[in-house]
């Protein structure tokens, strides 16, 4: 079971992706719990938003960049010698069928889903476990990491690779007796700036949507940002290993679990 926090008050915490969505959301809810919150993006103009709305500080990073990352854990313990809670959130979607989806396109959804969360937690947990008395570690994934849905060939190898390295991370934690929790976030629809995510590609004029004309864009009736930022914060306090937000997800991660059970069941036994 992972070490959660009862109080954040006083607590030390660095935001990825946290200029917007659920990572402006997040530091949020940590800042009325009374954390001091550092906010990193890739994006300045909404990093300088953020720093206004928040009254955060913040670091203008890439979370494709392992050298970005470990900048943003060394200036954090520079200013404030320690961080207690790390929120891996930056991310992106690439939606499109497999035949369209390029390497190009693989390469950059796994270089900021997968590898910003692998490197998140190779810079802030030494930290976190070197500095801090009590902490914990949040990887945003997605019900998409659970199970997948036609376009999501690229989107969902990365979130199903952020489930894995968070359950074998906690497993390692939860083995050694350490002071640091980790949990990973597991949303459906929520209202955020996802959907325009080719705006931060490099080189690349965003398209908005798939090769096949389906649009990307979140629907209004998505779950608000703010919801699933005090989800986060109570899940850190309790420790919770999965941190989920959309009930009615459920029955469709049942489904794949039945599924796999029933391969199981076809075996032919071996007498």
């Amino acid at each position: 079971m992972s070490t959660g926090i009862p109080c954040l008050d006083g607590t030390v915490s660095i935001v990825t992706g946290g200029a917007s969505g659920i990572g402006f959301a997040i530091a949020e809810a940590l800042i009325a719990e009374g954390s001091t919150v550092v906010v990193a993006d890739v994006e300045a103009a909404a990093l300088a938003r953020a720093a206004t709305d928040l009254g955060a500080a913040t670091v203008l990073a890439d979370v494709s960049s392992a050298d970005d990352v470990q900048r943003v854990a060394n200036e954090v313990v520079r200013r404030h010698g320690r961080i207690d809670i790390a929120v891996n959130n930056a991310g992106i979607a690439r939606v499109a069928p497999f035949d369209e989806l390029t390497l190009d396109d693989f390469r950059w959804v796994l270089d900021v889903n997968l590898w910003g969360v692998i490197h998140g937690m190779k810079s802030f947990l030494p930290v976190i476990e070197q500095t801090s008395q009590r902490g914990y570690i949040v990887n945003t994934a997605s019900i998409a990491g659970l199970r997948t849905a036609a376009g999501l060939g690229a989107y969902a190898v990365s979130k199903f690779g952020v489930v894995a390295l968070t359950e074998t991370v906690g497993m390692e934690l939860d083995a050694r007796g350490s002071h640091v929790g980790v949990g990973v976030l597991l949303p459906a629809m929520v209202r955020s700036n996802i959907a325009t995510s080719e705006r931060n590609r490099p080189g690349v004029v965003p398209r908005g949507t798939s090769g096949s004309g389906a649009s990307t864009r979140v629907p209004v009736a998505a779950m608000g940002a703010d919801v699933v930022g005090r989800l986060v914060v109570d899940a850190i306090k309790r420790g919770d290993r999965y941190i989920v937000s959309h009930p009615e997800t459920l029955e469709s991660v049942r489904a794949r679990h039945r599924g796999i059970e029933e391969a199981y069941a076809a075996i032919p036994s071996v007498e």
